[in-house]
């Protein structure tokens, strides 16, 4: 009778640890490349790119514009192509601290950028130039400025002329960052 006894308050306490608090999993969190040879974006540049290659920048932003939040934030800039064509893509990353990505906003919308999605990118809110905007400023490339996994991401791209084109440029960026 006692050996039964024990037995039932062994099982009960095994039975007891079984059913303990599980453990939290603690949340990803995303950082920039530390380095530009070390992304996915130069792979993502279309093969008509022949002979493309990161190229080292020595940047010099000028004080207000994005460059400069986002290298001045700790964040990267890294630009990939043909040189002597002048035809790439310059990507930045910058973890958005202190709402860096919401600080930008107005003046993207006034220089003709608009929220919307683009087709196959998951992230939290995507600005994009517009058509109107590039046609009326001359500008030849196409730019957008991407928030997610807790990163301000900004793609500029001069063989881009639609959203449906970005999707694997803007999914590299995106795949760059460090967990």
């Amino acid at each position: 009778m006692f050996k039964k006894f024990a037995l039932s308050v062994l099982v009960l306490a095994l039975l007891t640890a079984c059913g303990s608090t599980p453990t939290q999993v603690s949340a990803i969190s995303y950082r920039p490349p530390l380095d530009c040879n070390e992304t996915n974006v130069l792979a993502a540049l279309p093969s008509e790119l022949t002979n493309a290659m990161y190229i080292p920048t020595q940047w010099q932003p000028a004080d207000g514009t994005d460059l400069k939040v986002i290298l001045d934030g700790g964040g990267i800039a890294c630009t990939y192509g043909v040189q002597q064509a002048e035809i790439g893509a310059t990507v930045s990353w910058v973890k958005d601290k202190s709402g860096l990505f919401g600080s930008r906003i107005a003046a993207w919308k006034g220089q003709g950028f608009e929220e919307t999605s683009l087709p196959g990118v998951t992230a939290d809110r995507i600005f994009v130039i517009t058509a109107d905007a590039m046609n009326a400023r001359e500008i030849h490339s196409w730019s957008a400025n991407i928030l997610v996994k807790g990163n301000w991401i900004q793609v500029s791209a001069s063989y881009v002329y639609k959203n449906s084109e970005a999707t694997e440029l803007v999914n590299a960026a995106i795949s760059s960052l460090r967990s």
